[in-house]
């Protein structure tokens, strides 16, 4: 309708126009390749869809349910009893009974009840910690994948690259031989190494097929939506100082729950202490004597015996618990603090390699390879001499793609460490990640290593 309003059809010929507009329109929209896929997209995707975040909601639900049963008093008891019946003498039969019935109610002693409910609150607050370390993980291992799919990619271009210089290596020969400079032992050599430069550019395929696989996967996807991810490998951030690091520790979700479990093991010791306090259960009720039809009101009131404290083992092994704690605090910031330093450094050396290489090796080895090139088709150079410039200038792009990415890796797992995207190369925050809509500092048309 709305083509025919803007082509009026005059005829069999104007319906056949807008007909043949229509088709094509389709066949350009099915056509289309999908736009590539941010981190952030990549990033909001999992945090909607990721299947162990999808159960927490279930277990906090659970876990407030916990809560309302830990606020819950003793149900009150009604007993009745009945008394002289079916005896001797005049307690025979039933003229004589007494009958009693009796409400009574467990007074629960030490702050019982209000120790149960910080217990089932700590615990609810530990659970949110969980939640927030286990999305944590998933948003780094979503980076992660993230960045092999976009290494895979790279990897399509290096091979293609080596096809391309492979082709020219041997057409290069062709004409050499032609013309009967050289002889058809190089040649045969050049088709193998184009030979072998096809089949590594099918893996690489196969291996960008199999990382995007494994990419959707984050979230629930068993056929990927996306063909390509938007990303600049080469792009490396500079690094704050190693006090600024240190500093974002305090937030690191390793450290923070441990605050948490501290409340939570103090609050058992506390329940552990009240529940060594005996309760005490009082009881109100109404008698009737039935040889004088008189009533009468009763009161009762019971506690158990004991002097000593009948809650004693678990206190001391809550007590131990609450001090095992702090060790194992000290323990886990001391290991956390190595582990950030070696990562730091790994980082400075990964980021340095890639740029030396790229800034210095990149360019003599594609100016070694061009001038050898030409000094091969002049009979200046051997083939061996060829090859090897070639296998070196595509040794140096491979080296600067796997400093690149053990760049991004290790700067993932530092800042899913310490809890905190301190560099601003993306963002792991989920509140962030829904702000930025798609946006990322690692998302970049501009391919810094592109030949």
């Amino acid at each position: 309708m709305l083509l025919s309003y803007i082509f009026p059809p005059s005829g069999r010929a104007g319906w056949l126009s807008v007909w043949l507009l229509t088709l094509s329109l389709l066949s350009i929209s099915a056509n289309a390749e999908p736009a590539p896929l941010s981190l952030n997209e990549a990033l909001a995707r999992t945090l909607e869809s990721h299947p162990e975040l999808a159960q927490f909601p279930y277990r906090r639900r659970a876990s407030e349910a916990r809560e309302l049963q830990a606020g819950l008093r003793p149900n009150p008891e009604l007993a009745l009893e009945v008394e002289n019946i079916a005896g001797s003498g005049r307690f025979s039969g039933t003229g004589s009974a007494e009958t009693s019935l009796v409400l009574s109610q467990v007074l629960e002693l030490g702050g019982k009840r209000s120790q149960r409910e910080q217990v089932a609150r700590h615990r609810t607050d530990l659970l949110e910690r969980e939640y927030q370390t286990a999305r944590w993980q998933v948003l780094a291992e979503t980076v992660r994948r993230f960045l092999q799919t976009a290494q895979a990619q790279e990897q399509i271009r290096l091979a293609e690259l080596s096809l391309e210089l492979a082709r020219q290596s041997r057409d290069t020969i062709q004409r050499r031989v032609r013309a009967g400079t050289t002889n058809d032992a190089s040649l045969q050599r050049a088709t193998i190494a184009l030979t072998r430069s096809e089949l590594a550019l099918a893996g690489a395929r196969q291996q960008l097929t199999s990382a995007r696989v494994s990419l959707a996967a984050q979230w629930g996807e068993s056929q990927p939506s996306f063909e390509r991810v938007l990303a600049s490998l080469y792009q490396l951030v500079s690094l704050p100082d190693f006090a600024q690091v240190r500093a974002h520790l305090a937030s690191s979700p390793e450290l923070t729950r441990f605050l948490t479990e501290k409340r939570l093991r103090e609050a058992e010791l506390q329940l552990a202490r009240a529940r060594g306090r005996q309760d005490l259960r009082v009881g109100i009720g109404v008698k009737q004597m039935q040889d004088t039809d008189e009533h009468a009101f009763t009161l009762s009131l019971s506690m158990p015996i004991g002097t000593s404290d009948r809650n004693q083992g678990t206190v001391a092994a809550r007590r131990a618990e609450y001090e095992q704690l702090a060790l194992e605090e000290k323990a886990a910031r001391v290991e956390l603090m190595a582990r950030v330093q070696r990562l730091y450094q790994e980082l400075t050396v990964f980021r340095q390699t890639a740029e030396q290489l790229r800034l210095k090796a990149l360019p003599a080895a594609r100016d070694a390879l061009e001038s050898i090139s030409r000094g091969y088709e002049r009979g200046l150079y051997t083939y061996l001499e060829l090859a090897e410039a070639r296998r070196e200038r595509l040794a140096v792009e491979r080296d600067i793609l796997t400093a690149a990415v053990n760049f991004h890796q290790t700067l993932v797992t530092l800042e899913q460490l310490t809890g905190t995207g301190m560099t601003g190369q993306w963002t792991l925050e989920p509140d962030a990640v829904k702000r930025a809509g798609g946006s990322s500092g690692i998302n970049n048309d501009e391919q810094a290593g592109e030949s």
